[in-house]
């Protein structure tokens, strides 16, 4: 799926995102709930997203998509090397500062990637993934890119419905590029291959 980011800014045009500043705090004031933040990873953060992206897993497992059960899981430094190749925008809780969602993101040129987004179950339903989604896409904006992407199941309400809501359309295989459709079937579960949609 794709969604045009819209108009370009350029408000953090030369600064690192990802680093541990003021700016990783505040770039995104005021897009999340009220009892909660978004903002840029910062160190020594990796279990807990890991702890969160194996929860929220477990939710998608539940709405049936039972082939995960059998997928690989990622060691923790599967899982830092996978943070290192991303930025990484994460939701947290503004009275305990623990994190409770996050977002990788990659730059592919005027494509950028969504590889994960992923809610601690116990805040699902309270605008978080939406909210991560906006960081990406203002993220987007900035850096001028010309769509967002991702590949998601089309079949249950965190997938495909979701995205839609948020301006993201289906792309086939037909209207993508080779590398388009090779990422996509790399990302998609060999025992569920036509549950998903790029």
């Amino acid at each position: 799926m794709t969604a045009d980011p819209g108009p370009a800014g350029n408000p953090l045009a030369g600064r690192r995102i990802g680093a541990t500043s003021k700016t990783g705090r505040k770039a995104f004031k005021g897009m999340a709930p009220k009892a909660y933040r978004i903002r840029v990873m910062e160190p020594g953060e990796a279990q807990r997203l890991l702890s969160i992206e194996r929860r929220a897993e477990a939710t998608l497992i539940a709405l049936g998509k039972t082939e995960l059960l059998d997928a690989p899981k990622p060691e923790i430094f599967e899982f830092v090397t996978f943070l290192i190749e991303h930025e990484v925008f994460v939701a947290e809780e503004k009275h305990s500062g623990e994190a409770i969602g996050f977002v990788a993101a990659r730059d592919l040129g005027e494509l950028y990637w969504i590889s994960e987004l992923s809610v601690d179950p116990d805040h699902q339903r309270r605008g978080i993934g939406r909210s991560l989604l906006s960081a990406v896409l203002e993220r987007a904006r900035w850096f001028q890119h010309r769509a967002v992407g991702l590949t998601t199941y089309a079949d249950i309400p965190v997938g495909a419905p979701f995205y839609r809501l948020s301006g993201f359309a289906a792309v086939s295989d037909a209207d993508s590029p080779p590398w388009l459709r090779q990422r996509k079937q790399a990302e998609t579960p060999r025992e569920a291959p036509r549950k998903r949609e790029a």
